[in-house]
């Protein structure tokens, strides 16, 4: 058996919002490019004086396109945690795996108690990199499971559990 024992607090968003965005960093890196080369040929063929701040304009929109992404995921991130009254330093969670099933209990004094016990079937998909576990339960909702917060058992064990039960499903680092 293997445990976490961590917080929900905002981090776990964080990372998760971290590990999306560069996800999508090919999206805003083509975008980039994209609008840089419209700007280009817009002013190496210009007409008029029009031409030119059309593409400087794409240009420079270009060079910002990736920081501008990166803080608008930031900004809303915030914002849903804001609204999320569970994402709190007060709010602890457990994870314990099994052979057979995923434990997650997550408590928060006498507000909520939540415990979920999930057989490995129930994960959409999951991955690590060097700070995380994520398992995904869709496309879109994640548990992020801070690899530092290991109480009990070795995370090549959580590796092992992972790969045996997800399969093709699991990608390492």
């Amino acid at each position: 058996m293997v445990e976490f024992r961590s917080q929900l607090d905002s981090s776990k968003s964080r990372a998760l919002n971290n590990n999306m965005f560069k996800k999508l960093l090919w999206l805003y890196a083509g975008l980039t490019v994209l609008l840089i080369v419209f700007g280009v040929i817009g002013i190496v063929l210009k007409e008029d004086s029009s031409d030119v701040a059309a593409g400087i304009g794409l240009i420079v929109l270009g060079v910002l396109i990736t920081p501008l992404g990166y803080l608008l995921s930031r900004f809303l991130q915030k914002r849903i945690d804001k609204s999320a009254t569970y994402i709190s330093e007060n709010t602890e969670e457990v994870y314990t795996f099994d052979e057979q099933y995923i434990t997650l209990t997550q408590t928060r004094s006498d507000v909520f108690s939540s415990t979920l016990k999930a057989r490995y079937s129930y994960i959409y998909k999951a991955r690590e990199d060097n700070n995380y576990f994520y398992l995904y339960i869709s496309k879109m909702q994640s548990h992020v499971i801070d690899k530092s917060s290991i109480t009990q058992g070795t995370l090549e064990e959580v590796t092992s559990l992972l790969k045996t039960n997800l399969g093709d499903k699991f990608k390492s680092k």
